[in-house]
């Protein structure tokens, strides 16, 4: 699986560094990103795109969009983790444009022990 990183030259910088995401992988199970072939630190704003959440798969790419800039590294991590989350099939929901607040309150309740890892460790 690659992680590409897009470069910057001005800020808002990306919340997390390739390092991170790797770190992240080697915590949850392998299952969730099994079929993850690209994972991009994207250099899109969120507030300038056209998506509802700044962590999103193509399903039929089979990759991961993570439009980290102007987030602190705790909330996108979480926003990663969710996404991990939903490809490894922890949420019911029918559609990954759209969580559900029920299925994301179970999918953080999933996901907390590995967040709380994340940001304990010094990466």
């Amino acid at each position: 699986m690659k992680v590409i990183k897009a470069k910057l030259n001005t800020e808002p910088y990306h919340s997390l560094s390739i390092k991170d995401v790797k770190y992240i992988l080697g915590l949850v199970p392998e299952h969730w990103y099994r079929n993850v072939n690209k994972i991009v630190l994207s250099s899109t704003h969120f507030n300038k795109s056209r998506f509802d959440r700044p962590v999103f798969g193509h399903a039929a790419l089979l990759d991961i969009n993570i439009l980290s800039r102007g987030f602190t590294r705790q909330e996108i991590a979480k926003e990663f983790l969710r996404e991990l989350a939903v490809l490894g099939r922890v949420s019911q929901t029918q559609s990954f444009n759209h969580i559900p607040k029920k299925e994301l309150k179970k999918i953080d309740e999933v996901i907390e022990p590995f967040l709380q890892e994340f940001l304990n460790a010094r990466t």
